[in-house]
C-alpha cells in the first residue's frame, strides 16, 4: 500500500457519495477526475459543469433518461437534464456527437443554459465535501453564505487535508483547487474511483428510470471506446511495419488490417483504455474472447513479453517514442505505469513483476465478479 494513503482521510472520502438525492455529485466528481486525467488541477466551475453536460448528453439525448424528478405539472426539475434538453432544442448535434463538438455548442449557447449552470454551481461543489465538514449540519445557514463557506473549507483544510478547496471568484469563475496531497491517490486509483462513481450513478438512474433496461449501456456511445484506441493502434501499426508480430493466443502472424486492439482484462470491467492492458489480437479471435478473461497461467507471460517488447521498440525509435507519447492522454493515466513500468533500461523480470503485481488483483476481482475464463481453441 502506498505510504501516501496513510496521510489521507479515506474514511470521510468513502462517504462523499452517501445519501445522494440528486445526480449532481456523481457528474461533478467524475467531471473533475476526467479533467484531472488531462493534467489540470485548478479547474473553473464553468469547465467542470460543461464536462457534466457532455457526460449527460448521450443518455438524455439518445435514450431520454431522466436525471431527476418532475414537479406536479410535469416540469423537469433537474438542472443538468434541463441544460441538455435546451441544447437539443437549439442545435443539430447527433446523440453520438463527440466531446469536442458538444463543448463547442455549449459555448455557443452559453447564455441559453446560464441559469441551469448557475443552479448546479450553488450547492454541489460544497456539498460533495460535507463528510469532511463534520461540524456543519445539513440545514446550517452557512451553506447559503458562500464566502463564509469557502473560508471555512480553507480553514478545515489546514487541519484535515481535503480533496480540494475552492477559490472564490464571480459566479462560475470560482475554481476547484485539487490538493497536492490527494492528487497521487486520485490519479493512481482513478479507475476504481470512477467505477465506484459509475456504479452509484447507474443505481441512481435506474431508480429514476425503473422501466428502462440496461442503464449501464446507455451512459456513453459505443464508438467512444474506439476513439480512445486510435493512438494505440497507430503505435502498433508502426511497430508491425518494423518487425512481424504474432498473436499471443494463436501464434499466427498479425497484419495491420487484420487485428483488433484487445483489452486483456475486459473493458466492461476495467472501464479504461490504458496501454498496459492492451495487446493486438487477430480480429477473428476477438469476438470469440468477447467479455471473458484469458486464462492467466496460459497467457499472462505471453502478454507481458509482448508489452515489454513493445516498450523496447519504443526506446529504440524516435518515431515510435513520439507515437507512444501521444498515447498519454487517453491511454496512460496510472502513475504506477508511467513512473514504474515504462522506464528506460528496465529489465524484463522487473517489468513483468510490476505488471503482474498491478494487473493480477484486478484480474482476480473480475473473476470473482463473475467474468468467465477464455482459452484459445483451434
Amino acid at each position: 500500500m502506498p505510504n501516501y494513503l496513510n496521510q489521507l482521510n479515506l474514511e470521510n472520502f468513502i462517504h462523499m457519495l452517501d445519501d445522494t438525492t440528486e445526480c449532481y455529485k456523481f457528474y461533478w466528481f467524475d467531471a473533475i477526475l476526467s479533467i484531472m486525467a488531462e493534467g489540470k488541477f485548478e479547474i473553473e466551475f464553468d469547465e467542470i459543469i460543461d464536462r457534466m453536460i457532455v457526460d449527460a448528453w448521450y443518455s438524455v439525448s439518445e435514450y431520454h433518461l431522466h436525471l431527476g424528478l418532475k414537479d406536479g405539472t410535469g416540469k423537469i426539475m433537474n438542472s443538468l437534464e434541463r441544460a441538455v434538453n435546451k441544447l437539443i432544442g437549439h442545435t443539430e448535434l447527433e446523440s453520438e456527437a463527440g466531446k469536442e463538438k458538444i463543448e463547442i455548442e455549449i459555448k455557443k449557447h452559453n447564455s441559453l443554459i446560464r441559469d441551469e449552470k448557475y443552479q448546479i454551481s450553488k450547492m454541489v461543489p460544497y456539498r460533495l465535501l460535507s463528510p469532511f465538514l463534520t461540524e456543519v449540519r445539513g440545514n446550517d445557514k452557512i451553506w447559503d453564505q458562500k464566502r463564509w463557506l469557502i473560508a471555512y473549507i480553507k480553514e478545515i483544510n489546514t487541519k484535515n487535508c481535503l480533496p480540494y478547496i475552492i477559490e472564490d471568484a464571480v459566479a462560475l469563475k470560482k475554481r476547484v483547487i485539487i490538493s497536492k496531497e490527494w492528487q497521487p491517490m486520485l490519479l493512481d486509483y482513478m479507475v476504481p474511483i470512477r467505477s465506484w462513481i459509475k456504479l452509484k450513478k447507474v443505481r441512481y438512474l435506474q431508480d429514476r428510470n425503473p422501466g428502462v433496461p440496461g442503464i449501464i449501456y446507455k451512459l456513453e456511445p459505443e464508438n467512444e471506446r474506439t476513439r480512445k484506441l486510435s493512438h494505440v493502434r497507430k503505435l502498433w501499426n508502426a511497430i508491425m511495419e518494423l518487425s512481424p508480430i504474432r498473436d499471443i493466443y494463436s501464434d499466427n502472424l498479425i497484419s495491420t488490417n487484420g487485428y483488433e486492439v484487445d483489452h486483456f482484462i475486459p473493458w466492461s470491467y476495467i472501464a479504461n483504455d490504458e496501454i498496459w492492458n492492451l495487446v493486438p489480437m487477430e480480429s477473428s479471435l476477438n469476438s470469440s474472447k468477447s467479455n471473458r478473461l484469458p486464462k492467466w497461467e496460459d497467457y499472462f507471460h505471453k502478454f507481458a513479453d509482448r508489452q515489454y517488447g513493445m516498450y523496447q521498440e519504443v526506446q529504440k525509435s524516435d518515431i515510435l517514442f513520439k507515437l507512444f507519447h501521444e498515447c498519454y492522454r487517453d491511454n496512460l493515466v496510472s502513475i504506477w505505469a508511467s513512473e514504474e513500468l515504462y522506464q528506460p533500461g528496465i529489465s524484463v523480470s522487473k517489468f513483468v513483476n510490476i505488471l503482474e503485481s498491478n494487473m493480477k488483483p484486478i484480474y482476480d476481482s473480475a473473476h470473482v465478479q463473475g467474468y468467465g475464463l477464455w482459452n484459445f481453441v483451434v
